[in-house]
């Protein structure tokens, strides 16, 4: 890989390591205090499945190939990353802690409140986990609730209601040893779906109640974003790979060709089953053309699309914010790009639904700003302004032991509501 030789600016590195395609963005200062997206790169992912790596040699294969790529774009060497943690590893759990102000204390400080999340995130945390996000959604100071920041009140108490996602400590690993024999070094790791969220979402929409749903190749993510705060995430084990295998499956077609079709002809809206005409494709026979009538296609990616959003809307239920999102829904992710996704989505969600890509930034073409990227470009974003959403820490090298597994995270705690 080489030394890190960019220039004198400010320079970041996201790497998304997906089921089916590994992504790099680059990202450098531009005007002091502007982002500018100097390269992308991205490589098929052959040695992960369902977001968790599962062959060491072609994980790092991807990586070198995404990373290389994106340095011929940008004409840089880098040797540092911030890496995407996804997966169906990941756990989520609500917490309660309190923390009591001993008696020459009069005040909230920083001290208090990195306590008492440390106290939410310990709380009942096996020892082959490891605390990768800490989302406090309300604070309370003695008798009073839903405070935004406690800092600076005078108490006798201070509690927190929390969000925590965990993650397996082997999968983490897994992906920062990739990464290390890639010759890279994991300098911060941030959540996808927060990251795909920065990439994507208008702070009205997250200010609003929002939810985005990030449709990966082995997974979907879930995020709910309510008063500016991230309150619920979620991973749901069905992806875009699994549309795939159900065209193979249903029509007698390879993997590959089966892809294409999903991609330039799929589409999950209600009147394409009236469509009888048909697409030619390779078949098994040598590529002999097979015909493929566009009904039945649609018929095989709507009985899966039906049963992701489903999962989707009971994941809402059971989570209790279904009815308190009035911006509605964002979908974004590579598994996003079937047309007619957001009607059918929009009827079974019951509330109004976006497709979302990144938002315009310098140097990102109009091609790079497909919601498959959103989750690398989201990466560079988070770390250039650092932004440490709930989970955006340091490298995990140093860490050893419960509290140091998330020591680094506590340092980059925030309040719900005051960005």
């Amino acid at each position: 890989m080489g030394a890190y030789s960019l220039s004198r600016k400010r320079t970041l590195v996201g790497l998304d390591v997906g089921t089916t395609k590994t992504c790099a963005v680059i990202g450098q200062e531009f005007r002091d205090t502007q982002l500018r997206i100097v390269g992308v790169g991205t490589a098929p992912s052959h040695g992960v499945k369902g977001g968790q790596i599962v062959d060491v040699v072609l994980t790092v294969k991807a990586i070198d190939e995404a990373i290389d790529r994106a340095e011929k774009a940008s004409r840089a060497r880098v040797s540092r990353i911030v890496a995407g943690i996804a997966g169906g590893h990941l756990q989520s759990h609500n917490e309660h802690a309190e923390v009591n102000l001993s008696t020459n204390e009069t005040e909230v400080s920083d001290h208090h409140l990195s306590a008492v999340v440390r106290g939410a995130a310990l709380l009942g945390l096996p020892n082959d986990r490891e605390v990768v996000a800490v989302i406090p959604k309300r604070f309370a100071v003695d008798h009073l609730t839903d405070v935004p920041d406690p800092r600076g009140l005078a108490a006798r108490q201070l509690s927190v209601e929390a969000h925590v996602i965990t993650g397996a400590r082997n999968a983490l690993t897994n992906l920062e040893r990739c990464a290390e024999q890639a010759g890279l070094s994991v300098q911060g790791t941030l959540l996808q779906p927060l990251a795909s969220a920065r990439a994507c979402l208008t702070p009205e929409q997250r200010r609003e109640g929002v939810v985005l749903i990030d449709i990966g190749g082995g997974t979907t993510d879930v995020a709910v974003f309510v008063d500016e705060s991230c309150w619920h995430i979620s991973v749901i084990p069905v992806g875009g790979s699994m549309v795939t295998a159900d065209i193979a499956r249903g029509l007698r077609l390879p993997f590959k060709v089966a892809e294409a079709l999903k991609i330039q002809h799929g589409r999950v809206d209600p009147w394409v089953r009236h469509d009888e005409s048909t697409v030619d494709v390779p078949g098994f026979d040598h590529g002999a053309p097979v015909a493929v009538r566009r009904r039945d296609l649609a018929e095989v990616m709507i009985a899966r699309v039906d049963e992701l959003l489903g999962l989707v809307r009971s994941e809402l239920t059971q989570s209790g914010y279904a009815d308190i999102l009035p911006a509605g829904a964002v979908i974004t992710g590579g598994g996003s790009r079937m047309t007619g996704l957001g009607h059918l989505a929009s009827d079974i969600l019951n509330m109004p639904v976006t497709l979302g890509k990144p938002q315009a930034l310098w140097g990102l073409d109009d091609d790079l700003r497909a919601p498959e990227f959103s989750t690398g470009i989201g990466l560079v974003q988070t770390a250039f302004h650092d932004e440490n959403l709930y989970g955006f820490h340091t490298a995990r090298a140093q860490q050893k032991g419960a509290l140091g597994r998330i020591g680094s995270l506590l340092r980059s705690v925030i309040t719900p509501s005051t960005r």
